[in-house]
């Protein structure tokens, strides 16, 4: 079974195996990342969600990276979801971290996806990174809104949360440039 009808150097189609198996890895990954950061992350929510805005940029440093380096276009997605699945029993929300992941990854995804439809070779440009990761913390914010307590929502914490999200979704994205460069670099060993 084939996932892309297009073939490598060695003239064998690609297998639908590397995807699932690189999203299934990447998504354990993910859960790892989130139970790491889940005790420090849920105690900052409570009395600072700009801090957790911020903090929580790192949980979406994997599906980023499984954007670039899986080779397909919902990546992000796809990653997310499996990770949401794996940490949601060690996660403070429970099953409702998977509407964050989802959310995350389906923004960021499908800018991307509207971007790299328009060009030659089917990539985005760098700066698409860029807006996708924008697009992807407003989703955040929007999605998180609801849960922030009343005290919470007067508008200087509301901008600061928002450019928490922002900043986070950003370094993420950042980080998921810089990592995915250094894997894919040559090391110059046969």
């Amino acid at each position: 079974m084939t996932i892309d009808h297009r073939v490598r150097t060695t003239g064998r189609p690609l297998s639908v195996l590397r995807p699932v198996l690189g999203t299934a890895a990447a998504g354990a990954a993910g859960a790892l990342v989130v139970v790491a950061f889940s005790p420090f992350s849920a105690a900052t929510a409570a009395f600072s969600p700009p801090l957790y805005a911020l903090i929580a940029g790192a949980y979406s440093v994997v599906p980023f990276l499984a954007r670039r380096l899986l080779g397909y276009a919902w990546a992000a997605t796809a990653v997310g979801i499996v990770a949401a699945v794996f940490a949601a029993p060690f996660s403070p929300i429970g099953l409702l971290i998977v509407v964050l992941f989802v959310g995350a990854g389906a923004a960021y995804d499908s800018v991307l996806w509207c971007v790299a439809r328009g060009s030659a070779d089917r990539s985005a440009p760098p700066w698409a990174y860029v807006v996708a990761a924008l697009v992807s913390a407003l989703v955040l914010f929007l999605v998180s809104y609801p849960v922030l307590s009343p005290a919470h929502r007067v508008p200087l914490i509301l901008a600061a949360t928002f450019a928490g999200r922002a900043v986070g979704q950003l370094a993420a994205a950042g980080a998921a440039a810089a990592i995915g460069r250094l894997l894919r670099r040559p090391t110059g060993r046969q």
